[in-house]
């Protein structure tokens, strides 16, 4: 399955897989919802240098009222393209 992939490349610090679990995790695919798990794959994918992971991780700053922390965030993967 795509999740024992992705969980088995994020192991391995896979920046993409790291993300791509954090996508699964907020949509329930083929897992159930879990925020907690969702933010932690999201904080992964953006250290590794994932941009997107990067940009919705600063989303969900925003969404928990942390702007200053969102927008460094975004400057961040605008950096990263």
């Amino acid at each position: 399955s795509a999740f024992k992939y992705w969980t088995n490349a994020a192991e391995s610090g896979d920046a993409g897989a790291h993300y791509q679990l954090s996508v699964l995790y907020r949509l329930g695919k083929g897992v159930q919802t879990d925020l907690k798990k969702e933010l932690y794959h999201l904080e992964k994918a953006a250290i590794a240098g994932h941009p997107i992971g990067r940009y919705n991780l600063g989303c969900a700053e925003f969404n928990d009222g942390s702007i200053e922390r969102a927008m460094k965030h975004y400057m961040i993967a605008a950096n990263l393209g």
